[in-house]
């Protein structure tokens, strides 16, 4: 009998902000491939779904929340079964998260983007 092949697990990425965000999504992305570790062609199609926040102003704080919700949906909903959030909400605003998003798996911080 042939063993099915186990997928890698997959994350998918939802990057909000500035330039810089979108250079530690990539650094990101470029971590998790080298731990075998593949990038989905969306978040709807994720184990996992990671969403790169960026607090600069009320707006982008606004829009990183509503896609939080929305990413935190999506492990209700389908393949997804995990949300990781990272950048500047969770390094600004710390441990209050995990009070305010019960949903949010994990939180990484600009200084542990390397621990991803």
């Amino acid at each position: 009998m042939k063993k099915k092949k186990k997928s890698a697990l997959s994350v998918g990425f939802i990057s909000l902000g500035c330039a810089k965000n979108l250079v530690d999504s990539q650094i990101m992305a470029g971590t998790l491939l080298s731990k075998g570790i593949r990038i989905a062609p969306s978040p709807e199609e994720a184990d996992v779904v990671l969403v790169n926040t960026c607090t600069f102003i009320a707006e982008a704080r606004e829009e990183s929340l509503a896609s939080i919700v929305s990413a935190c949906a999506l492990k209700k909903e389908g393949p997804c079964r995990a949300v990781v959030v990272t950048g500047c909400m969770p390094q600004r605003y710390g441990k209050e998260l995990t009070n305010y998003l019960p949903d949010v798996d994990a939180f990484a911080g600009l200084d542990r983007l390397d621990k991803i």
